[in-house]
């Protein structure tokens, strides 16, 4: 049963591996600069790793692997017949395997690959023999021609904007901040930071821009709307989009501010890579633009990112790359969800099927990483549902405007559209498991294993002495260097006390900032 687990994954994970490289290159991106930065990513699997470099270079081998697919998806798909069980992901997977394989049907030596050249337009052999070169080596050569700048004003404060923006200040920039979120403005300002009232103000005397917003409405706003900050750049400044947004809107940017007149110049700088590597600018960033504009940004883009990619093409080109990417990481998070639902279906342990899955063909970095949420029922959002609405969104319209179909991550965005209707478009991208919950009444959520008596008491702290007064009383003393936190689920507690100060949250700046004062004792509130 865990074998059908793993072949549904491999089938989706393959397809939407073909559909990831067509559209990339129909975008105008070399197939092996993608699969070198995606084979890095979150977008990652083992089926794009292993299979990719078969699909570019024509390996006969190509054949017997497809034949292999549709074959052991058949068997997946009369199983879930059976079990009356949805798979809408591997439905559509397993009919483009079934194309990709008719022209196999028909002469032996034929590949599948002509077939879904023919399906998407695109020659992608072709494009695989153009003349390759090294994104990152060229990275590497923009920083060190970048010029110097310190004058940098950033807009958009979020959970990774926040980060990209503390971590530049705490490298030497001088940054001047703008959020609509007035309490992230604060945070912000007791870092040290400059924080203005307007994206207007903020742009007035910055050498570079950086935008960092949740989408393309936002991107607008704080550019063009009311007191946007393209009216208060002044001439030569360049901005930084690294926004995820359509490589369509980047484009269309790119020729406004040209018509601007004043030589603003702009970069398609897209990042991956999550909240904690924004703040200690280890974050992914793949980068296009002129080679102007680059040279003026290299070094801030340098100071952010632990790998970064320069992407020929223009504006628009680094989009693509994360396009790809984000299309690649939607389907794994989607396919992911099916599986563990179906496993669960199969009445499996789903803690076993994760443990499995993790040393098998159908892993993706996505699953490795998502799936623990879905086992704990765990969805504290750390990229939401409607993130992925957003982006696989942008991949849908990409993919009408360059005339390309791309099936299975159709469906796949369909099924975040219809968490996000459900109600979950806040909630964790993990959510949209609740999807198949719903549809099929099986629960995903995985029990932990049992605890063994013995060791879960030698793990406890040791016991506390019977009579702890003299620790106490030793504790408040002026001389002592100990601190007592009293941890309080009942505010009566802090009534029955005096002179005593009173948390009633504790994030680390709240609690560094209490010990920093060496109080004898202080109390934390911890039912507020």
């Amino acid at each position: 049963k865990i074998r059908l687990v793993n072949d549904l994954l491999e089938s989706i994970h393959f397809v939407a591996s073909t559909e990831a490289m067509f559209i990339g290159v129909r975008a105008g991106i070399h197939p092996s600069i993608i699969y070198d930065i995606i084979s890095n990513a979150a977008g990652s699997s083992r089926i794009f790793v292993e299979v990719v470099p078969k699909i570019l270079s024509e390996d006969p081998l190509l054949i017997d692997f497809l034949k292999s697919l549709k074959k052991h998806a058949s068997y997946v798909m009369d199983t879930a017949k059976a079990a009356t069980f949805p798979l809408p992901l591997l439905a559509v997977a397993y009919q483009q395997l079934i194309h990709g394989s008719s022209g196999v049907i028909r002469d032996e030596s034929a590949s599948p690959l002509k077939v879904w050249e023919q399906l998407f337009g695109v020659n992608i052999v072709d494009a695989a023999s153009q003349q390759i070169y090294d994104a990152s080596k060229l990275a590497d050569q923009l920083v060190m021609a970048s010029k110097a700048a310190k004058r940098i004003g950033f807009i958009g404060l979020g959970a990774m904007g926040f980060g990209m923006a503390s971590h530049l200040l705490k490298s030497g920039f001088s940054i001047t901040a703008y959020d609509v979120y007035k309490p992230t403005l604060a945070r912000f300002a007791a870092l040290g930071g400059l924080t203005k009232d307007s994206p207007e103000e903020v742009s007035r005397d910055a050498e570079i821009l950086i935008i960092m917003v949740a989408n393309e409405v936002q991107a607008e706003s704080v550019l063009y709307g009311n007191a946007g900050a393209v009216s208060g750049l002044p001439a030569g400044t360049s901005i930084i989009l690294s926004s995820t947004v359509s490589p369509g809107f980047v484009t269309q940017l790119k020729g406004r501010l040209e018509a601007e007149c004043r030589e603003i110049k702009l970069v398609d700088a897209p990042v991956s890579g999550g909240v904690k590597r924004a703040a200690d600018g280890t974050l992914t960033v793949i980068v296009s633009g002129t080679d102007e504009a680059l040279h003026c940004t290299g070094r801030v883009l340098s100071a952010l990112s632990e790998k970064l990619y320069l992407i020929k093409g223009g504006c628009g080109a680094a989009s693509s790359v994360k396009m790809v990417n984000q299309l690649l990481a939607g389907v794994h998070i989607a396919s992911a969800a099916e599986a563990m639902a179906f496993g669960a279906r199969l009445n499996l342990r789903t803690r076993r099927v994760f443990e499995i899955i993790q040393h098998a063909r159908g892993y993706s970095w996505m699953f490795g990483n998502r799936v623990p949420h879905m086992l704990d029922n765990d969805y504290t959002p750390l990229s939401a549902v409607d993130i992925f609405v957003k982006d696989l969104g942008i991949v849908s319209r990409e993919s009408s405007n360059l005339r390309i179909p791309l099936h299975v991550s159709s469906v796949a965005h369909q099924l975040f559209v219809s968490g996000s209707a459900s109600g979950w478009g806040r909630y964790d991208d993990s959510a949209v498991v609740k999807v198949y919950e719903t549809l099929s009444g099986v629960k995903v959520e995985g029990r932990p294993p049992m605890l063994n008596k013995e060791d879960v008491l030698r793990s406890l702290p040791v016991e506390w002495p019977e009579v702890p007064m003299d620790d106490l009383v030793s504790s408040a003393s002026h001389d002592s260097k100990k601190v007592l936190v009293v941890l309080d689920d009942d505010p009566t507690g802090t009534q029955t006390v005096h002179d005593i100060e009173v948390l009633t949250e504790w994030p680390v700046e709240a609690l560094t900032e209490q010990f920093l004062k060496l109080p004898t004792c202080f109390f934390i509130l911890t039912n507020s």
